[in-house]
C-alpha cells in the first residue's frame, strides 16, 4: 500500500517523490523523476519540499541525491505537528463558549474514537461515565489517573464484564457521557453529539445496563 501524505500538507507530487524515494533509497531527482514519470524539474521541485517539511534530507550536493526519512519517524512528526494543532484550536474553542447548534458527528476508526474520548474526558470538570471495552479503558488510563489526580468523579465499567451479566451488549461497545457530550460506538465507527436528547438516552442506558443483576 503507498503512502499518501496529501491529507497533512504535501502535495500529491510530493507525496509520489516520497513514496519513490522508499522504492529506490538515497536518489537523484533524475532518478525520482523516471521513477513516477514527471519532468526533472518537477521532482527537484518536490524533493526540496520533502526537506523543507522533514520528510527527506539531501545527502550529497554533487549531484543532489535525497533519502526519506523512516515513515514510523514521519508518522511521528506529522502526529506531532498535529496534536499541536488541536490543542491550539481546542484552546480557541474553550475560549469562544460552547454557543451554537447541537451536533452529531461521525467517528472512523479506534485511534479517532481515543482521541475523542481521551479530549473530552480529559477537558471536563464534571462527571465522566464509560462503558467501554477493557483494552480502552486501559489506553485511556492517563486521562483516568489526570481526572483521579484532579479530584473530579469518574465511573468505569469493562464491557466485557457487563456482557458476561447481560444479553444484548454489542460486542465491543462503547457509551462515554459527560455533561457537554456523549458517545456511542462499536468496533469500527461511532458517533459524538452535544444533542440534549441524545445525551439523556445515553446516560440512562448506562445507568441500566450498570445496575446489578438480581
Amino acid at each position: 500500500m503507498s503512502i499518501d501524505l496529501t491529507p497533512f500538507g504535501f502535495t500529491p507530487t510530493e507525496s509520489l517523490a516520497y513514496e519513490a524515494l522508499l522504492t529506490l533509497g538515497p536518489a537523484s531527482g533524475y532518478a525520482v523523476a523516471k521513477e513516477i514519470s514527471i519532468a526533472r524539474a518537477n521532482a527537484y521541485q518536490a524533493l526540496n519540499g520533502l526537506v523543507s517539511k522533514n520528510a527527506a534530507v539531501l545527502i550529497d550536493e554533487n549531484p543532489l541525491r535525497f533519502r526519506a526519512i523512516r515513515p514510523d519517524a514521519l508518522l511521528a512528526r506529522i502526529a506531532g505537528i498535529e496534536a499541536g494543532k488541536l490543542a491550539a484550536f481546542e484552546l480557541q474553542v474553550r475560549e469562544r463558549g460552547g454557543t451554537g447548534d447541537d451536533a452529531i458527528v461521525p467517528l472512523e476508526g479506534e485511534r479517532g474514537l481515543l482521541e475523542v474520548l481521551t479530549r473530552w474526558a480529559g477537558r471536563t470538570e464534571g462527571e465522566v461515565w464509560c462503558v467501554a471495552p477493557q483494552r480502552l479503558l486501559d489506553a485511556l488510563q492517563p486521562v483516568w489517573r489526570k481526572r483521579e489526580a484532579d479530584g473530579s468523579i469518574t465511573r468505569l465499567w469493562a464491557g466485557e464484564t457487563l456482557r458476561a451479566e447481560r444479553a444484548g451488549l454489542p460486542e465491543a461497545a462503547v457509551l462515554f457521557w459527560c455533561p457537554e457530550a456523549g458517545v456511542l460506538a462499536g468496533p469500527t465507527k461511532g458517533h459524538w453529539f452535544s444533542d440534549p436528547i441524545l445525551m439523556a438516552t445515553t446516560r440512562l442506558a448506562i445507568e441500566r445496563i450498570s445496575q446489578p443483576v438480581g
